[in-house]
């Protein structure tokens, strides 16, 4: 069996390291350019049954992803670490701080509306959308190459479609807050927010601590496009600046 944690970086840095959950259908490749752009220590959680892990049995539910991770994570460790979801990984990033009894030094959520707000539509828009970045970009795929392998192809798709059906059969965390602060960012053309409802925004009721949005260009996980990497990083150090003047609420 693979290990869940991977490093995808390293750095003389002292500030605090980054532990990024892939979206629905990602492994870690999705993650190496990001990763080596970081300046930062960047740890990747690697799902079983993805990318490295391919021998693993996948879990059967989300709520079974967060628990074999929650295992494998040092409480310690996950306490100091900021943590960034993207897309599906915000939610099994959230469900495993609740597992752990412990938040992190920060949550990120990128491009994923807040719990309370789920709903089949918007997931199957943001769906659709992931899936046309998956056969668009070899950055989302599990197998470099795939286009030319109809095996690789067929096992790309079949590995989106599985997390989806995790997605679809969720029904959120249960209610209780994390006193860490949460950044919630989201593409100014996700497509499951193109009715202006401001979901993303709905985050700020699972912290007691300080909360802040941002709304950014770009479609669904926009902010992986190759060539955007220091732009996400500068992005991330100034949400960390902005959450100290940020007022906690009270709890």
């Amino acid at each position: 069996m693979k290990a869940a944690f991977i490093p995808l970086s390293t750095s003389d840095s002292r500030g605090p390291g980054h532990l990024l959950f892939p979206p629905a259908g990602g492994t870690l490749q999705t993650f190496g350019p990001l990763a080596g752009a970081a300046g930062a220590d960047v740890w990747g959680v690697e799902y079983p049954g993805h990318g490295d892990r391919l021998a693993d049995t996948p879990a059967s539910s989300l709520e079974e992803l967060a628990t074999l991770v929650a295992g494998a994570t040092p409480r310690a460790w996950f306490s100091r670490s900021v943590i960034i979801g993207f897309g599906m990984g915000a939610f099994v990033a959230l469900e495993t701080a609740q597992r752990l009894g412990v938040s992190p030094g920060a949550l990120i959520v990128v491009d994923a509306c807040a719990p309370q707000r789920l709903s089949p539509e918007k997931t199957a828009k943001a769906g659709a959308s992931a899936i046309g970045r998956v056969f668009g970009r070899t950055g989302l795929t599990p197998v470099a190459g795939y286009r030319d392998s109809p095996e690789s192809w067929e096992y790309a798709l079949d590995l989106l479609l599985g997390d989806l059906q995790l997605l679809n059969a969720y029904r959120g965390p249960a209610r209780t807050r994390l006193s860490c602060p949460i950044a919630a960012i989201r593409g100014t053309d996700d497509p499951a927010s193109a009715s202006g409802d401001d979901a993303t925004g709905g985050w700020r009721v699972w912290t007691s601590g300080p909360f802040v949005g941002r709304v950014v260009p770009g479609g669904y996980l926009g902010v992986l496009q190759p060539g955007r990497e220091a732009e996400f990083w500068a992005r991330i150090r100034r949400l960390r600046a902005a959450f100290v003047g940020v007022e906690p609420e009270v709890a």
